[in-house]
C-alpha cells in the first residue's frame, strides 16, 4: 500500500495497514527553517521554490504527503490588503486589512483564482506536484480565517453582533470564490484538500456563532469537494469542545484539532475520522522519547491520521518530526 492509496483509503473510512503520517501544509505546515534553509528564492512566492521545499519536507521529514501553499494569506491577497510574503525563518502574514467597507470590497473585487495574486503559483506547484504515488494536498484557508484577513477581525466580530445579516453576506463572498479556488485546485491535480480556519474556534465565536455563520459554509465548500471525487481534512484551532457535536454535521471526511482538545474526548463525540493531534510544543522543544510515547498515544486514543497538532514553530527540527514520523510508520495493523 502507497502513500496515496493508505490516505485516500482512510478518508473514504476504509481499512489500512497502519495510520498514514502527515502535514497537510497551509498553516500546518512543515517548511521549517531547517528544511528549507538551502532552497533558492522564496518558497512563499514562487514556483520553483514552492515545488522544492514541498519536495523536501516529504523527503527530510519523513511525511507522507506534498502539501502547499505554507501559509494562509493566498486567499486573501487579491482583496486589496498588503501582505510579507515571509522567507525562511518567518511565515507570511497579513500588515494591512483593507479599510473599505466591505459591500464596496464586494463590488470592487472578483477574485480570480487562474490569474490573481499567488494563487496560479499554488496551482501551477500542484500540477508539478501531481504524482502516482505521494498524495498532493491542496490547503485553503476557511472562510473565517480568511474573512478576517481582508478586514480587521474586530470589524467583523462586531458585525457577527450589531448586523448578522451583513457580516454573513460577507462569509458567504468569501465562501463562493474560496469554492473557485479549491476546484481549480482539484482540476490541477490535488488529490486532496486540507482547510483550517483558525480564527472559527469556539473560543472565539461560541457554538450559537459557530452553526449559525460558519457551519453553511463549511458545508458548501465539503459539498463542492466532494462533487470533484476528493476528500476534505477540516483543521480548527483552539479548544473546539463546545462545537465539537456540531462538526458531526459538515459532512467533513477528517476533521483535526488542536491538543488541547485530547484525542479520546473529541472520539467519543466525533463521527467522522480524527486526525491529529501531536503537540506542537513538544514536537519543537521535546525530546525524542517523549515525542514517541504522546505519537503512541494518539494512535491508541483514536486517531486514524497522525500528524502535528496545528501550525508548526520555524525552529521545529527534522529530528524531532521525523521522531514521530517514524514511530507511525513502524506501527502495522492487522488486516
Amino acid at each position: 500500500m502507497d502513500e496515496k492509496e493508505r490516505l485516500i483509503r482512510i478518508l473514504k473510512g476504509e481499512s489500512v495497514d497502519r495510520p498514514p503520517v502527515i502535514c497537510p501544509g497551509g498553516m500546518m505546515n512543515a517548511a521549517v527553517t531547517e528544511v528549507v534553509k538551502n532552497i533558492r528564492g522564496n518558497h512563499n512566492l514562487e514556483v520553483d521554490s514552492m515545488v522544492e521545499a514541498s519536495k523536501k519536507v516529504q523527503e527530510l521529514t519523513g511525511f507522507e504527503n506534498y502539501g502547499v501553499p505554507f501559509c494562509m494569506t493566498v486567499e486573501a491577497e487579491p482583496m486589496g490588503v498588503e501582505v510579507d510574503f515571509g522567507d525562511k525563518n518567518v511565515e507570511p502574514r497579513i500588515t494591512k486589512y483593507n479599510d473599505d467597507d466591505i459591500e464596496e470590497i464586494m463590488a470592487r473585487y472578483k477574485a480570480n483564482p487562474l490569474k490573481d495574486g499567488r494563487m496560479p503559483v499554488v496551482l501551477e506547484a500542484i500540477r508539478r506536484l501531481k504524482n502516482d504515488r505521494i498524495p498532493v494536498i491542496g490547503n485553503l484557508t476557511g472562510p473565517m480565517s480568511t474573512a478576517t484577513s481582508i478586514i480587521d477581525p474586530l470589524i467583523l466580530m462586531k458585525m457577527l453582533r450589531k448586523d448578522p445579516e451583513k457580516a454573513y453576506k460577507f462569509l458567504k463572498y468569501v465562501t463562493e470564490y474560496s469554492v473557485n479556488y479549491v476546484e481549480e485546485m482539484i482540476i490541477s491535480g490535488a488529490d486532496v484538500i486540507a482547510m483550517s480556519d483558525p480564527t472559527a474556534t469556539g473560543e472565539i465565536l461560541g457554538k450559537k456563532n459557530f452553526e449559525k455563520f460558519i457551519i453553511p459554509m463549511y458545508v458548501e465548500i465539503v459539498k463542492a469537494v466532494h462533487s470533484k471525487g476528493k476528500n476534505i481534512i477540516i483543521h480548527i484551532c483552539g479548544d473546539t469542545k463546545n462545537i465539537l457535536e456540531s462538526l458531526n454535521n459538515i459532512g467533513a471526511d477528517a476533521l483535526s484539532f488542536d491538543s488541547i482538545v485530547s484525542m479520546k474526548y473529541a472520539r467519543n463525540i466525533i463521527t467522522t475520522r480524527l486526525m491529529g493531534n501531536v503537540s506542537t510544543q513538544l514536537l519543537q522543544d521535546g525530546i525524542k522519547e517523549k515525542i514517541e510515547a504522546i505519537t503512541e498515544n494518539c494512535i491508541d486514543s483514536g486517531a486514524d491520521i497522525v500528524s502535528p497538532a496545528c501550525g508548526l514553530g520555524m525552529s521545529t527540527s527534522i529530528d524531532n518530526l521525523k521522531a514521530m514520523t517514524y514511530l507511525v510508520k513502524g506501527r502495522k495493523y492487522d488486516v
